[in-house]
């Protein structure tokens, strides 16, 4: 379904209001449990920047009435009043008030995976719509010819979702003054449609960990086959979307177990790719420290021992069967991300 082209002009003109600022806007693309709510902190930790957390996720994370990583209700976070407030100010509506009247994307919970689902919200028929949406947008990145643009075949909630998006960064750049804003909300589709509408700004960082560690963290709730076909298909897919529509200078791939390795060589080469100045600052956790961000990892409630080296724990935990079950879903992609 297209737009039509009053509606189009519309959206042109929030789309430009939102990007008529001097922020850069950091979008983290990276499979579950893969290092994105690590790297987030460490970015968040810059004084220049602000660590949304999962922003696609914060109408449900408000719904349910979870906490912010302050400890203390995001509903009720004083850090995120103040985001809210100016959000409700650009866009017309009060995430607290009511947290699904601004459409953020399609951030859906799978029973198999980890997180709370809202049910009240997340019914079985807005869960298929969910996916019926995200497979026509799949197909819109993969067929639309360059030559015509995303805008051509994006679906308009898709398109709403994009400048809502960028308006929540807008408000966060302003009320804390940052020079940049980092989401880590990890969704492949979501990237190149938001670097599509505001490239000058928009830049998209992909974090990627040896899939077999993944799989073994997500054994708790995921059976391995399933965890190993979800990494393929989603680091196959955010090969393919971003090398089609973000060009190479604005995009980076970054390991994660070479970012837990050498943080420091890694934090100054991305501060420079993102035309801010690199700070110690970003590699200093503390007990005193308090964060605000939305969703993630429940890790980031204790992050006060800083960086850890990579979790290698499947190199014990995955027999040889289950290394062989692994190697044949996923062992080609996991060879050319460089992990042997």
């Amino acid at each position: 379904m297209l737009l039509p082209a009053s509606i189009w002009r519309s959206c042109d003109v929030c789309v430009h209001d939102v990007s008529d600022m001097t922020a850069r806007y950091l979008y983290i693309v990276s499979s579950p449990h893969g290092g994105s709510t690590l790297a987030s902190h460490v970015f968040g930790n810059h004084p220049d920047a602000v660590n949304l957390g999962e922003a696609s996720f914060i109408p449900k994370l408000l719904a349910l009435d979870e906490p912010c990583t302050c400890g203390t209700s995001l509903a009720e976070c004083d850090h995120w009043a103040q985001v809210f407030a100016r959000l409700a100010e650009l866009q017309g509506h009060d995430l607290r008030v009511d947290p699904y009247s601004l459409f953020l994307g399609d951030a859906l919970k799978a029973k198999d995976g980890s997180g709370l689902i809202d049910h009240q919200h997340q019914t079985r028929l807005r869960y298929l719509l969910g996916k019926i949406r995200g497979a026509l947008e799949t197909s819109s990145l993969y067929a639309t010819p360059r030559f015509l643009g995303l805008n051509a075949t994006t679906l308009p909630a898709v398109r709403m979702s994009v400048i809502n998006t960028l308006a929540l960064y807008r408000a966060a750049a302003e009320v804390f003054n940052a020079k940049l804003v980092i989401d880590a909300s990890k969704q492949p589709r979501k990237a190149p449609q938001l670097y599509n509408a505001d490239p000058d700004r928009v830049r998209i960082l992909h974090l990627v960990r040896d899939g077999r560690g993944v799989v073994t963290s997500r054994r708790k709730y995921m059976p391995l086959e399933r965890s190993a076909e979800r990494w393929d298909h989603y680091h196959r897919l955010t090969n393919r979307i971003l090398g089609r529509w973000v060009p190479a200078e604005h995009r980076r791939r970054l390991r994660y177990e070479d970012f837990v390795a050498n943080p420091a060589a890694t934090m100054h080469d991305l501060c420079e790719w993102l035309k801010i100045d690199y700070t110690d600052a970003c590699l200093q956790f503390s007990a005193d420290q308090i964060m605000h961000s939305a969703g993630g990892n429940p890790a980031r409630f204790g992050l006060a021992d800083g960086i850890r080296q990579a979790d290698e724990r499947w190199r014990s935990e995955l027999s040889a069967d289950d290394l062989s079950r692994f190697d044949r879903l996923a062992g080609a992609l996991n060879r050319e991300f460089g992990y042997e």
